[in-house]
């Protein structure tokens, strides 16, 4: 395996070399040189293991071990580009384990291996679809995917399905790439997730300008994919699925769509719905709102060219959106006054609004090899073994404030950030701590110093905490008193457990899927299939809003990978559609429930989109990702010898072709 040598660092000075090095991990710089070097004095380095926002990062304990590193990693770098070689070898891929155990810290249990070689991208399309008998054109022509949204999913499916040869469409309903981060363009609007985890495998060579990006740089990502892999004559905008109805004699699924030129309708052999749960605003009903006499909005629909400056702005609602786009609207407006019922967890994460220094991002375009690397990092930063023991509870520990050791550890944690800015502020401190423990709700990164909390201390900001009585022509009345407003922004978040909504979709005998899940909510068969609805796949099903280890996209990545095989295995069998048993479906939903029984999130003290109203979640995906990797990798393939929680998730065991 290779990869180019750049123009930029063949032309590099000694100074640039050494000013690119000194803005790189020195964990990622170690576990690359000794793959590509083998230099054994690499080896022997001790680690450490820190806080990082909500999560936990290993790094390298000595200031030492860190300058060798970086002179080792510059003196090899000045070798390649003095002799001229515009091509470089990753090195031995037998040595590759052990590269990247010198990152994580740690062994990596064979069996994990091949996740985690996956993980680096270093093959960019390991979660496509590679094909175990090349099909005819005719056998391709016979194989029409619908793709519903054009987002991470959607556009991750229109990738490799291109790449498959497969012929395809992706209606979308916006005019133009990005789903979540097309609709949602508040002030402040940002990605709570590492940014290098938020590229597909097939994109690490994106140049990611922040460490977590601004909502338009993740549009801005998604229309180079759209650029690189020449997928736009396969896109339709604006135009909105309506109904998606099966014909069982036809084996294919009819889809109709609403669009600027009339109704449009496909038949499809299979359908990918890569639909996301935060696409639909849940809009708060509020006496009186309709009267309001100026702007009243919601952060997903924020309207083109609206002014705040010297505006009076209420702003309901205190979860991600709202606390991210207080701090920033308060340094415009002439008063900003937050409605909190609920206050939130914030962890304080160095550098969450900064840019990049370029010298970073030269490492990361130039470097041979540094993202794979540093994707692998970032995976291990964020795997199962690091973030489930803060995400579960201990039945052993007894405390009143937090449901296990770790979850206690980030509590104080937590509390001391928010001491530390309102602790002089007991007012505001005390309607700042929420009651439940952190990890119950959705955790909310923020700047250290610009924040939720900086901007409470400003005179021009007010929060309160009562509850909202009703809304008058000029404001907002709360016990007794009326705040005046030019303008009500509704930061009151999703239609999160509304999946598939508000299209109809028919299966076998007409069934919805609203029948299926009246018992207790939205479900699905690993995330991805429903009994009585052959041929449909979910992207962002019902409980794939990854807790288990890795990113969101890791698990959407898989999802997908899973839809394509069922799809290209049918062509390989000869068949025209697969759908999960029923008995299936369940045995997976009854593991899931019981990991799920253990999950912090299930705290009785609070109340969110993180549980319906049967008391369950629809959206979080509490099982190890190590597990979902396992029952996703190869539907279409030979059975497995090992057996996780009575699944069978190939074809001829849970999943029927015909």
């Amino acid at each position: 395996m290779e990869a180019n040598v750049s123009d930029e660092l063949v032309t590099a000075s000694d100074a640039t070399l050494v000013d690119a090095i000194t803005h790189a991990d020195p964990l990622i710089l170690r576990g690359l040189l000794y793959q590509l070097t083998g230099d054994e004095t690499l080896t022997s380095m001790p680690v450490e293991n820190v806080v990082f926002g909500y999560s936990r990062q290993d790094r390298l304990a000595n200031a030492d071990d860190v300058e060798l590193v970086r002179a080792k990693t510059i003196a090899w770098l000045k070798d390649l580009r003095d002799s001229g070689a515009r091509r470089v070898s990753i090195g031995p891929m037998d040595r590759l384990p052990r590269s990247l155990e010198l990152i994580a810290g740690t062994s990596i249990p064979e069996r994990e291996l091949p996740m985690w070689i996956e993980e680096t991208g270093l093959d960019p399309l390991a979660r496509g679809l590679t094909w175990k008998t090349q099909p005819t054109p005719e056998q391709l022509e016979s194989s029409f995917v619908v793709v519903i949204g054009a987002g991470i999913s959607g556009i991750n499916a229109a990738v490799h399905l291109k790449s498959a040869g497969i012929p395809f469409v992706v209606v979308e309903k916006n005019a133009g790439v990005g789903g979540t981060w097309f609709e949602n363009r508040y002030p402040g609007i940002r990605v709570d997730s590492p940014s290098r985890g938020y590229l597909h495998l097939f994109g690490l060579e994106y140049p990611q300008p922040f460490a977590f990006c601004p909502g338009e740089e993740n549009v801005r990502y998604m229309d180079w994919v759209v650029e690189k892999y020449d997928l736009a004559d396969h896109l339709l905008f604006n135009t909105e699925v309506s109904s998606m109805t099966w014909d069982e004699q036809g084996k294919t699924w009819e889809v109709e769509a609403l669009s600027p030129d009339g109704p449009r309708r496909w038949t499809s052999n299979a359908v990918i719905s890569c639909v996301g749960f935060l696409s639909r605003p849940k809009i708060a009903h509020i006496e009186g709102i309709e009267t309001f006499k100026g702007v009243v909005t919601h952060t997903a629909q924020w309207p083109s060219g609206l002014d705040l400056t010297g505006k009076r702005v209420g702003i309901v609602g205190s979860g991600a959106s709202g606390y991210q786009t207080t701090p920033v609207i308060a340094k415009i407006a002439a008063h900003t006054s937050l409605f909190q019922r609920t206050p939130s967890w914030c962890y304080a994460t160095p550098g969450y609004v900064d840019p990049l220094p370029d010298a970073t991002v030269w490492v990361d375009l130039h470097v041979p090899f540094y993202v794979n690397f540093a994707r692998f990092r970032m995976g291990r930063m964020y795997g199962p073994d690091l973030t489930l023991p803060s995400m579960m509870m201990d039945p052993d520990f007894d405390d009143p404030l937090a449901r296990s050791a770790a979850n206690k550890a980030m509590r104080e944690g937590c509390i001391a950030f928010i001491e530390e800015k309102l602790g002089h502020r007991p007012d505001l401190m005390n309607k700042m701590v929420p009651i439940a423990p952190p990890m119950t709700s959705r955790p909310i990164r923020v700047d250290p110093e610009d924040n939720v909390y900086t901007a409470l201390l400003r005179d021009d900001v007010s929060l309160i905490s009562d509850p909202i009585e009703r809304v008058t022509p000029d404001g907002i009345i709360v016990g007794g008193v009326e705040h005046p407003l030019d303008v009500i922004v509704l930061a009151t978040g999703f239609r999160a457990n509304d999946f598939l909504w508000p299209m109809e979709v028919r299966g076998r005998d007409g069934v919805q899927p609203e029948e299926l899940w009246a018992k207790d909510g939205p479900r699905a068969y690993i995330g991805s299939m429903m009994p009585r609805f052959p041929n449909l796949f979910m992207a962002y099903g019902p409980n794939t809003n990854n807790f288990g280890g890795l990113q969101v996209i890791d698990l959407l990545e898989l999802e997908i990978r899973f839809a394509l095989q069922c799809i290209a295995g049918l062509v390989e069998h000869g068949r025209r559609s697969v759908e999960v048993t029923e008995d299936a479906y369940w045995q997976y939903n009854h593991e899931l429930d019981e990991v799920e029984s253990h999950m912090i999130y299930k705290d009785p003290r609070v109340s969110n989109y993180y549980q319906n109203e049967h008391g369950r979640s629809c959206v979080n995906g509490p099982i190890d990702i190590r597990r979902m990797w396992n029952w996703l990798r190869d539907p279409a393939g030979p059975p497995q010898t090992e057996i996780d929680a009575g699944l069978e998730p190939w074809f001829g065991g849970d999943l029927v072709i015909s």
